[in-house]
């Protein structure tokens, strides 16, 4: 309780002194994610946790290395998506984002992450997690081929190849061919609407040769570990008051 009030007033400073950001790294990856919690009574909430990590320089093979963040570090409550934006600024400057050469926010479509990132670093390089994407597309793939069906992961493996080695333009062309052919399909249309929205977040060949992670896995392994192994064991059920204190202590451990 007491970290939660230190860092809360240190939000109140930042806001009304807007302090000098120190620079922590030069290229930095922020992911966002919600994860339910059960509360008392039946109730669930959502608890959104913020990571950033630190991003290695290209390397000489470009975009055949595996990228992985390093340098972890957490920030979690169980708060509005309004509310973790601006409380979320107490990690924002202590890891130095907004001196950061280079930012890129890996996370999935939700609106209230975008809105994340619009408020605190607008000119990050957006990429769409590449499982999220992959999820939308294996929806199409179900209906067309039918649903896990061995035609079905055939034909997702093969898109899924072309969308991360050469990016969506060819995917997309095809899909519309599906949607035309099927314009009653509200599993085509919605999804994608959903891919075509997102095209620029999903140019993975470039985020690769710019030595970027195209997934988010930092935070899903944070909602499991930091969030969910403490918050959410068997016959655990919190009241609300409780959640966000209990929260400060794995945040600060990991």
């Amino acid at each position: 309780m007491a970290y939660e009030e230190i860092q809360n007033e240190a939000v109140e400073k930042i806001e009304r002194e807007l302090p000098a950001v120190k620079a922590d790294a030069e290229r930095i990856q922020i992911s966002a994610d919600g994860a339910m919690v059960p509360l008392l009574h039946g109730v669930w909430a959502e608890v959104r946790t913020l990571v950033i990590g630190e991003i290695p320089p290209v390397g000489e093979k470009g975009n055949e290395e595996r990228v992985h963040a390093h340098n972890l570090s957490y920030f979690s409550r169980k708060v509005s998506a309004e509310e973790f934006q601006r409380l979320a600024l107490v990690e924002l400057y202590k890891r130095g984002v907004g001196k950061a050469k280079e930012v890129a926010a890996v996370m999935d479509g939700a609106i209230w992450e975008q809105g994340f990132i619009d408020y605190h670093c607008p000119n990050a390089v957006r990429i769409l997690d590449f499982p999220h994407a992959a999820e939308h597309i294996n929806q199409i793939g179900g209906f067309v081929h039918g649903e896990k069906s061995d035609a079905s992961r055939i034909w997702l493996k093969e898109r899924l190849h072309t969308l991360k080695h050469e990016g969506p333009q060819q995917l997309l062309a095809e899909i519309q061919g599906h949607q035309k052919e099927n314009p009653q399909a509200e599993v085509i249309t919605s999804n994608l609407a959903y891919l075509e929205k997102r095209e620029t977040q999903m140019q993975y060949p470039h985020f690769r040769a710019q030595g970027w992670p195209i997934g988010s896995g930092i935070v899903e392994s944070g909602n499991k570990l930091v969030v969910e192994a403490r918050l959410k064991g068997a016959g655990m059920h919190w009241a609300g008051e409780n959640v966000n204190p209990m929260l400060c202590l794995p945040n600060i451990i990991c």
